[in-house]
């Protein structure tokens, strides 16, 4: 009768470190890595200025990657002049940036994910 005692006990232990050895399990949603075709991810790791700008930043990478499927185009001109004369020289760099935007971007945030392990902040949009 001991040992049927000391058998369940041993069992029932082992059984219970198992079940603890396994830890938590990862639950990141597939939309992670394989959206919609009519929806965009983003993402955006610990911030500086806390929770609200690290889900603001990652909304604002996936209005972007909605908007260049939109037909967003950015465009970059550089012009350096560069003059010497003896041991002076002068150096100037006019840089322009030009940004075409042939379409509005309406989205709405479907679904949104927090990676505590890595602080990294999930958000799910799609087209309006």
């Amino acid at each position: 009768m001991k040992k049927l005692i000391k058998m369940c006990v041993l069992t029932v232990a082992v059984m219970g470190l198992a079940g603890c050895a396994q830890g938590p399990v990862n639950s990141m949603p597939d939309w992670v890595s394989n959206p919609d075709r009519s929806q965009a991810v983003g993402s955006c790791g610990t911030h500086a200025l806390g929770k609200h700008f690290q889900k603001e930043c990652a909304m604002a990478r996936a209005r972007m990657e909605l908007a260049a499927r939109q037909g967003i185009q950015l465009s970059s001109t550089s012009v350096i002049k560069q003059t010497a004369n003896n041991q002076r020289s002068n150096s100037t760099l006019n840089q322009q940036i030009v940004q075409e935007i042939n379409s509005q971007v309406r989205a709405r945030k479907v679904d949104e994910y927090h990676d505590k392990a890595q602080d990294i902040y999930w958000v799910l949009m799609e087209e309006n």
